[in-house]
């Protein structure tokens, strides 16, 4: 078996246990079972559980970066864009668990290895956020004081969502709220 393929399959099977199990409670060994390879196979592609982890949550990521940019690069208007931004954004990250893992505080305090992966998702936000307010400046429909201190503060907002929307299980509850408090968000940005 190639290189790249024994990797996908490790990563599908680490996905699975990670999503289903948790970090915590996954093991190498559970992992390598269930692929009917040994261990050490596992662990001459990937040091350690902690950068499986790592890598499951880099390619969990990447999909919601690439749905995301989908949006970003959508060539509606940039009010349409951000609210669907603000929407798809919560529903993406609401299917992806491994990345539900890394808000736990004691996660987070226990593994920076995560640390990367989490500020290159934050800077690929930022981005974002970035990209589309001065869409709305150039389309005359936004209009900032200080755009990266409004980039900063959506920011702020959209993070403070996700541990009672993903670790508390309130995502269903409150996605009819969401949809009018993103509606609510764009349309107090307008000028």
């Amino acid at each position: 078996m190639a290189k790249p393929e024994i990797k996908s399959i490790i990563i599908s099977a680490a996905t699975q246990y990670f999503s289903k199990f948790g970090f915590y409670k996954t093991t190498m060994d559970e992992i390598a079972k269930h692929i009917h390879k040994a261990k050490g196979v596992l662990y001459y592609h990937y040091n350690s559980k902690e950068e499986l982890f790592n890598e499951v949550l880099k390619q969990e990521l990447s999909t919601v970066k690439s749905e995301l940019q989908k949006v970003v690069n959508s060539d509606e208007d940039a009010l349409t864009v951000l609210n669907n931004y603000f929407f798809k954004r919560l529903e993406l990250l609401h299917e992806s668990v491994n990345y539900h893992e890394t808000l736990k505080a004691d996660f987070f305090e226990k593994y920076h290895f995560v640390e990367e992966v989490r500020e290159d998702f934050t800077t690929f936000e930022r981005n974002n956020f970035y990209q589309m307010l001065k869409k709305g400046e150039d389309e005359g429909v936004l209009h900032f004081n200080n755009i990266d201190s409004t980039v900063n503060i959506l920011l702020m907002l959209v993070n403070s969502m996700e541990v009672p929307l993903f670790l508390q299980n309130k995502y269903s509850e409150y996605i009819h709220t969401i949809k009018e408090l993103a509606e609510f968000l764009v349309k107090g940005l307008k000028s």
